[in-house]
């Protein structure tokens, strides 16, 4: 072989290893050999009437989603309610109170990837307060007055590997209180009603540095500030788990949050 050929050879081995041998892993269309990444779907709840909002992220590596859905039960049915290219699907064939397992199996090819672990919704007549996001301590909701809300609380009969499906709301909120004042909170349960002359609310209240406690209706709850500044003050609202149907039910609270009054 004479120079100029292996120079040629040398300059083609490496043009080749540029496109096919690179750490992207590219065939010579320019497509990743990698296998699809998945992972499970992201589900949304009460975001709209009857409605669950599922998507989940795009895959280059993937050629086809499958999206399936079953009704709960201890051991679901699946049926295939989506498939496509897509990365998100409006489940809108839900009955009121209706809990849902979703999963996604992802193709390339004739290989087949998942499903992914099950993702629970709920669909409901009721949709989310408009106070939300504000689940997270970094979302709370100032309380200056009077703020109408919702949260709920619901179990699946589905319990892979026998551990419990929960999906539930809890809402933060942040009250100011001025230097050397107290700060007296009033919470409301609207709905369900509380039966029998009970006045233990299906709610409970954490405020940071403190033990939670069961919120009792229409009772005045102190925040004191000893301070000589203004503080102010984080807590959440969240649901009395033992209030709520086990294994397969729940249900919506609506109430109401009150900045009752600020004494001395």
């Amino acid at each position: 072989m004479s120079e100029r050929s292996f120079a040629f050879g040398v300059s083609a081995v490496a043009a080749l290893c540029s496109v096919s041998c690179g750490a992207g892993l590219l065939s010579d269309m320019g497509r990743s050999l990698e296998d699809p990444r998945l992972a499970a779907p992201s589900v949304a709840s009460f975001a709209d009437e009857h409605r669950i909002e599922v998507s989940w992220a795009a895959d280059a590596n993937a050629d086809l989603c499958v999206l399936e859905r079953a009704p709960d039960a201890a051991v679901p049915s699946w049926e295939t309610i989506y498939r496509g290219i897509g990365t998100r699907y409006a489940d809108t064939k839900c009955s009121d109170q209706g809990r849902y397992l979703y999963r996604l199996t992802e193709l390339r090819g004739e290989r087949s990837f998942g499903p992914s672990e099950a993702v629970p919704g709920v669909a409901s007549a009721t949709c989310r307060d408009a106070l939300e996001p504000d689940d997270e301590e970094s979302e709370a909701t100032p309380l200056a007055s009077t703020l109408a809300a919702n949260l709920f609380y619901y179990s699946f009969a589905f319990r892979p590997n026998g551990l419990p499906i929960i999906v539930q709301d809890l809402d933060w909120y942040a009250v100011t209180v001025p230097p050397n004042r107290t700060a007296n909170l009033v919470v409301t349960q609207l709905s369900p009603a509380l039966a029998g002359g009970s006045t233990s609310t299906w709610m409970y209240l954490y405020r940071k540095g403190m033990n939670p406690q069961q919120i009792v209706n229409n009772q005045a709850i102190p925040f004191t500030n000893y301070s000589n500044a203004a503080a102010t003050f984080l807590f959440k609202i969240y649901p009395v788990p033992a209030n709520f149907p086990a294994d397969g039910g729940g249900a919506v609270v609506d109430y109401t949050v009150s900045l009752d009054s600020i004494t001395n």
